[in-house]
């Protein structure tokens, strides 16, 4: 092999390596809204843990559309959709409007919360609904939500009213304790027939997609 074709060759497999490796760098990444952390890459794996609205993660290997994200006391995929990376310079990385924006998460076999403020996201508007009942297992009087429904405070009546909540389709709400989605906020993506200590504890809400 002469000279120049050892050259080349070199100047390729340094290229392979460089590639490699920058591609193994993680890089760090906001929450656009409150994000389910599940232990696998879809929506048929079990939620683990939930981030916050602008809550920092490092993000890892990607599987199509989910992540493998990291934070305190977190590890595990989210929805690459609702991920922002965060740039070295420039205005790209949020401030976020309260220090408890970045809690901790708290698991329950049904639905996981985290202590801080919930935001209303962006992004493809989610499909199905939603439905809040007054009782335990779905029973007493109810009303039901859509696309992108929020409530920044329930009112008088539904106001610490809330006991169970049935999910249908590609939807979650996240439930706050305070209006203006302050609180505990808990992100429910499946049918739940009782809201434990939530229950008639709710009084704002915003949907998304799960």
């Amino acid at each position: 092999m002469n000279l120049r074709k050892l050259a080349a060759a070199a100047a390729l497999a340094l290229a392979g390596i460089l590639t490699t490796v920058s591609g193994a760098f993680a890089y760090e990444a906001y929450a656009t809204t409150a994000l389910n952390v599940r232990t696998g890459p879809g929506t048929n794996y079990p939620v683990i843990a939930a981030l916050s609205a602008n809550q920092v993660v490092e993000v890892g290997q990607c599987s199509g559309s989910w992540c493998q994200v990291t934070a305190t006391n977190i590890r595990g995929w989210a929805s690459s959709n609702y991920l922002r990376r965060i740039q070295s310079s420039g205005p790209s990385r949020p401030l976020p409007g309260r220090d408890d924006d970045v809690g901790f998460t708290i698991n329950t076999p049904n639905f996981s919360f985290s202590i801080g403020t919930g935001r209303p996201g962006s992004g493809p508007a989610p499909t199905g609904r939603v439905c809040f009942y007054e009782e335990f297992n779905y029973n007493g009087r109810s009303f039901c939500v859509t696309g992108r429904d929020n409530e920044r405070y329930l009112g008088n009546f539904w106001s610490d009213r809330i006991r169970s909540a049935q999910v249908q389709g590609n939807i979650a709400a996240t439930v706050c304790t305070g209006a203006d989605f302050s609180g505990r906020c808990a992100v429910i993506d499946r049918s739940v027939r009782n809201l434990g200590m939530l229950s008639d504890n709710i009084s704002s809400y915003y949907l998304d997609r799960r």
